[in-house]
């Protein structure tokens, strides 16, 4: 009777192994795509001249307030 509850507890181990590998592995691929996928999307660029120009206002129906950093300090 052992020797079965062992085989029932290695068969349940392994399935909840093999469940934590397929789960990780899904959440390792969707973070992948989302960084290969979003940059192609998501483009925001001003420029004049040919000089890139920081946005400074986007006309948006909600009240929003977004707050940035020149964190080059204008090295770029």
């Amino acid at each position: 009777m052992n020797k079965e509850s062992s085989k029932d507890k290695i068969k349940n181990l392994t399935g909840r192994a093999i469940r934590s590998v397929f789960f990780w592995i899904t959440v390792l691929l969707l973070i992948i795509s989302a960084f290969l996928y979003v940059p192609e999307v998501i483009t925001v660029s001003n420029s004049v001249g040919g000089k890139e120009l920081p946005v400074y206002s986007v006309e948006t129906d909600k009240k929003q307030v977004a707050l940035s950093f020149d964190a080059a300090w204008g090295e770029c």
